[in-house]
């Protein structure tokens, strides 16, 4: 096994880990905003709990280094485009590291924000699922499928996972130098009001920071 598939390796075990505890971080979350709303009203629900996994610190060499900034194919055809490319600049600026656009760098950095559905999390009591959801047409989810004597009770709203990815590669060789997820749940899908925050919270204590941790980022 190569360096880069055992690095993938151990990262998605990270993730998994990580992810597994995503149905009793939802009901935490749900929790923690029932309080929230009985003691001080909405104001401060935007804070936003963002896992990251970094399998190793980065290498000095990339602290001042200049990085070529590549996004996903899908990220550089969306609409966000623009968000998605400025949240990672920002990012890996205030990180030390000089992020270069159409320039050709000693390192690539290729980015991705992505979002999916964890079925488990939305639906832990049906799991696993005796039929597949179904979009209704005003955008709402139900679940089709579900034993009788659920008739006439909703489900409720799916769970979301939020993800950033970054990796980093030497231009010439291709080798992997550095990787960094982050990921934050929510009954919200969209990617663009939360891709500055992961991107930060991902590159948060670069260099030296490495291993699965948590950064809750208060809102505004």
């Amino acid at each position: 096994m190569n360096t880069h598939t055992s690095c993938c390796a151990g990262q998605d075990a990270i993730l998994h880990r990580a992810a597994s505890s995503s149905s009793w971080r939802r009901l935490a979350g749900l929790t923690a905003t029932a309080a929230v709303l009985l003691l001080s009203g909405c104001a401060t629900l935007t804070a936003v709990r963002v896992d990251v996994a970094t399998p190793k610190p980065a290498p000095q060499v990339l602290v001042g280094a200049h990085v070529q900034v590549q996004a996903a194919p899908a990220n550089a055809d969306s609409v966000h485009a623009d968000v998605f490319q400025a949240a990672v600049v920002q990012a890996m600026t205030r990180a030390g590291m000089v992020p270069l656009l159409g320039q050709p760098a000693p390192y690539t950095a290729r980015y991705s924000f992505h979002t999916y559905m964890d079925f488990e999390a939305s639906f832990p009591s049906a799991w696993p699922p005796p039929g597949p959801p179904m979009l209704l047409p005003n955008g709402a989810w139900i679940y089709n499928g579900h034993p009788l004597w659920w008739t006439g009770f909703s489900w409720p709203p799916p769970w979301y996972e939020r993800v950033f990815d970054l990796e980093i590669r030497d231009a010439t060789t291709g080798a992997l130098i550095y990787r960094t997820s982050a990921v934050t749940g929510s009954y919200e899908q969209q990617l663009a009001p939360v891709a500055q925050r992961l991107a930060g919270a991902a590159l948060a204590g670069f260099p030296q920071q490495s291993g699965v941790h948590r950064v809750t980022i208060p809102g505004s």
